[in-house]
């Protein structure tokens, strides 16, 4: 994919190892075959090349599949996670509309090379929210949502090595985005508490995985709002509209062919996903 180099060189990838590595990623998407890291990516790919790997990519997907991009996934919302892959701050990927999809849904695990499963909440918000003066308050995210659902969001990695991948990587790759099933709405989720609410994960009628709203950053809302000012850091405003999916509940879980998955939140609605 890159040509031989001597250790010490530096440089940046130049615009044909950028082309390459986008086609390598949408190759790995249709084949379902990971591609290989380039040795020296991460010596050589900046945090800002790794975001315009990131525009073509998205670029690349849109016009393979259409639809639009609905709005953001947030990832490695808890401590833990963020430690075991080194970095400061959540990360984030888009969401298509290609590949959203309402419960109960059924996608074939042929579909995914790693496909993980999380548990999470989105919401769609109704009106705009500007972090650029720093992150907004709780209350008001809470003013600015639309609507609040339960969401089953499958991650998946086109690079080989998952999860042991370098920070410009998991940009490159969009936050391990991949599909997005979504539950019916909450209509009264205020009058619930989201930190002490919990997910119940099952797989096959099993129980695998418990978690809760307060392995979100503490508050899934408290998440989002941190996403709203890092936006508000580049100058932008997150704009009504917009669907947010706010991180994971639970410890990921690695899905196989023939399972069937139910993310009970309780009150808040369950999703159900099967994956023949």
């Amino acid at each position: 994919m890159t040509a031989s180099r001597e250790p010490d060189d530096d440089a940046p990838l130049d615009a044909n190892e950028v082309r390459a590595l986008v086609d390598a990623l949408l190759e790995a998407r249709a084949t379902r075959s990971p591609c290989a890291l380039p040795s020296d990516f991460v010596r050589r790919c900046s945090s800002e090349q790794a975001r315009e790997i990131a525009r073509l990519h998205i670029a690349g997907i849109l016009d393979l599949h259409r639809g639009r991009v609905l709005g953001v996934k947030l990832g490695a919302t808890n401590r833990a996670m963020l430690g075991k892959l080194g970095l400061e701050r959540p990360f984030t990927g888009p969401l298509f509309s290609a590949f959203t999809h309402a419960s109960p849904a059924s996608l074939p695990r042929d579909s995914f090379l790693v496909c993980v499963i999380e548990t999470e909440v989105a919401v769609r918000l109704g009106k705009p929210l500007d972090g650029r003066p720093g992150a907004p308050s709780r209350q008001a995210v809470s003013d600015a949502i639309d609507a609040l659902f339960p969401v089953i969001e499958i991650a998946d990695s086109r690079f080989a090595g998952f999860p042991a991948l370098p920070p410009a990587a998991i940009t490159a790759d969009l936050g391990f985005a991949a599909a997005l099933v979504t539950g019916a709405d909450c209509p009264d989720w205020r009058s619930h508490e989201l930190a002490a609410m919990t997910v119940e994960l099952t797989v096959n009628g099993t129980d695998v995985r418990l978690g809760s709203g307060a392995a979100v950053l503490g508050h899934p809302l408290d998440a989002l709002a941190e996403y709203v000012a890092e936006a508000g850091g580049r100058g932008e405003i997150v704009p009504a509209g917009e669907v947010i999916s706010t991180g994971t509940w639970t410890q990921p879980y690695m899905a196989r062919k023939g399972d069937h998955v139910v993310a009970d939140f309780g009150p808040l609605g369950r999703v159900e996903l099967t994956l023949p």
